[in-house]
């Protein structure tokens, strides 16, 4: 019942967090869908914003033209008659050959401008004014809206008016008075400077709503195609976390019960061996039976056995023994069990175990050795010297399996999860062995301690899968830095160390230095976007900066607070070097 309620918890957590993932990646994609909105609409405004400033520009240029010369004469025609609201002396003149002129104030001329405009390129051009002085030029509610506006201080005002076909950009900016203008509206009450009135510009707003709907299209697509990727990324990551974790938990269990069943086994097997010997001493008319029973053990027993003679020679392996080596009791009865040896343990090895079989009678341990396929295997070897004659019992199990299933939890325990890199333990483990090394044989080495820079940027603006992605691959940049024998761990979180065995001098570890700073400032190109970031690094030196693993560290540490003081993105060592310093300032 415990079983089935854990796994039903494993599977609600498991649904909880694929959940988490698709909505964590609606949000980002939804505020990142937003704010491409918001830009797509700025723009589209600033191109109408534009285009209405550059007309407005042009019509005012004209009409300071205008007024600067008081005025233009044109013909009298049907589409230019006379303007019934100039006030002026010589508004209309007859030339010496008997043509009639009448003058274009700048406001006539802009009319005729707008007048044009509309009929090319429908664009439509309205000077008005809250005192106008033609009465169809009178503000509607959109232009009323502006000029007042202007009167608190906008320079320019631009909407989109309208829907569907009907839908117009429209335009506005202030006319502004000039000496040249109080020609005609001074008597108006105007001054330099004041604000007269303005002009509008009404464009069809088919072509940019076109551009804008196009865009928003593009951009919806792409969200859509964003959002279900990282979704789907999310999903898969955690449906094979929960495979393994299964796996793992399904391997544990074999390995219990496949451990207890041989050590229950081996255990059976020797109260019987034991208990047979004692009754053969006590019972010599119960001798035949224990014999009988023996033999059924040592035929049946799940563990390799081996009887020999008080030299060592082979006298008798059971079936087991054949299924474990390959050899079959043919091949090796008569010969020593030397036969088996891996190679792998030195004859000091092999001496202690005699010499505990010579004072004990037993010895019991692990060892490797080797199949008649030539594979190497570990076994689990007990072998205890018979009183009958001297010889000798061993019996054996192959622990390959356990082997493994110990050295994956050893691996586990001594790395970091997530970049595979050594962690903190290890690290430690680590240094002390190097002191070790340097203090017996007279060597130098370092230790840097290196910290990310703006890490918590790239979390924030990119989140955390996409930080532990830029984790993995700075570890690996920083691998390639070094060589094979030196040691790149992660101490947790943005935190790093780097041991460089046998460094020869101050300027080998900074040109090492110099490069992990290099590799860290290069863009790192993620699945959720590009991020960069910079690695600080503080150094030590063996024995210069310290005789033990917490001195060294501590002065690294150190030095890392003084790069980091420095600007980020550079070296320090604990004490100054002749050539130290970083990648862009020469002082340590």
């Amino acid at each position: 019942m415990n079983q089935l309620a854990g796994i039903h918890m494993r599977d609600r957590a498991y649904r909880l967090q694929v959940a988490l993932a698709w909505l964590l990646s609606a949000l980002i994609c939804a505020v990142l869908f937003a704010d491409d909105l918001e830009r797509i609409d700025n723009r589209i405004e600033a191109m109408a914003r534009e285009r209405g400033a550059g007309l407005f520009s042009l019509i005012e240029r004209t009409r300071e033209w205008n007024a600067r010369h008081g005025g233009v004469y044109v013909p009298v025609t049907p589409h230019t008659p006379p303007n019934p609201y100039l006030e002026h002396p010589a508004r209309d003149v007859i030339t010496t050959d008997g043509q009639v002129l009448t003058m274009v104030n700048p406001a006539y001329m802009t009319r005729q401008i707008a007048e044009l405009a509309q009929s090319s390129e429908g664009v439509r051009l309205h000077i008005t004014s809250l005192k106008p002085v033609r009465p169809t030029n009178g503000p509607d509610p959109w232009e009323a809206d502006a000029l007042a506006s202007f009167e608190q201080g906008r320079k320019e005002v631009v909407g989109l008016v309208g829907e569907g076909a009907q839908a117009v950009v429209r335009y506005m900016a202030p006319l502004i008075a000039g000496e040249a203008c109080l020609q005609c509206h001074e008597s108006q009450g105007y001054r330099v400077g004041d604000i007269r009135g303005g002009i509008s510009v009404t464009m069809p707003a088919q072509r940019l709503l076109g551009v804008r709907g196009e865009e928003r299209r593009h951009v919806t697509v792409l969200y859509l195609a964003a959002f279900l990727i990282s979704g789907a990324l999310a999903h898969r990551m955690l449906l094979l976390n929960r495979r393994r974790l299964l796996a793992a938990e399904r391997l544990a269990r074999d390995q219990e019960a496949v451990i207890a069943a041989r050590t229950r086994a081996l255990a059976d097997s020797n109260a019987r061996l034991e208990r047979e010997v004692a009754e053969r001493r006590d019972a010599q008319a119960l001798l035949q039976e224990s014999e009988a029973r023996h033999r059924a053990v040592f035929e049946s027993a799940a563990e390799g056995m081996i009887v020999t003679d008080p030299v060592g020679t082979i006298v008798e392996v059971n079936p087991a023994f054949s299924a474990i080596t390959g050899y079959a009791a043919s091949e090796v009865v008569g010969r020593n069990p030397g036969l088996l040896k891996s190679g792998r343990h030195d004859e000091a090895f092999y001496a202690e175990m005699w010499r505990s079989l010579a004072q004990s009678g037993r010895w019991e341990g692990e060892l490797w050795n080797r199949r008649k396929d030539g594979s190497v295997y570990p076994q689990r070897l007990s072998i205890t010297r018979m009183a009958t004659d001297g010889g000798y019992v061993a019996t054996f199990a192959d622990i390959t399996r356990r082997k493994e299933a110990e050295a994956q939890m050893q691996f586990r325990a001594d790395h970091d999860a997530l970049t595979g890199l050594p962690n903190r333990g290890l690290l430690h483990d680590r240094l002390d062995e190097a002191v070790a090394l340097a203090a017996r044989h007279g060597r130098r080495f370092a230790v840097l301690l290196v910290d990310l820079d703006f890490f918590k940027e790239v979390n924030d603006r990119l989140g955390h899968a996409a930080g532990d992605a830029l984790l993995v691959e700075a570890g690996r940049r920083m691998a390639c830095c070094v060589r094979a024998s030196d040691t790149v761990a992660r101490l947790g979180g943005d935190e790093f160390a780097v041991i460089l065995q046998e460094a020869g001098s101050a300027a080998e570890v900074e040109d090492v230095a110099r490069r992990l700073c290099a590799m860290l400032e290069r863009p790192f190109d993620l699945a959720d976007g590009s991020a960069q970031v910079a690695g600080s690094v503080g150094i030590a030196l063996y024995p210069d900066d310290g005789m033990d693993s917490a001195t060294l560290l501590r002065h690294a540490d150190g030095a890392l607070y003084q790069a980091k003081r420095a600007g980020r993105g550079r070296y320090r060592f604990h004490r100054a070097q002749p050539t130290a310093g970083t990648a862009d300032n020469p002082e340590s």
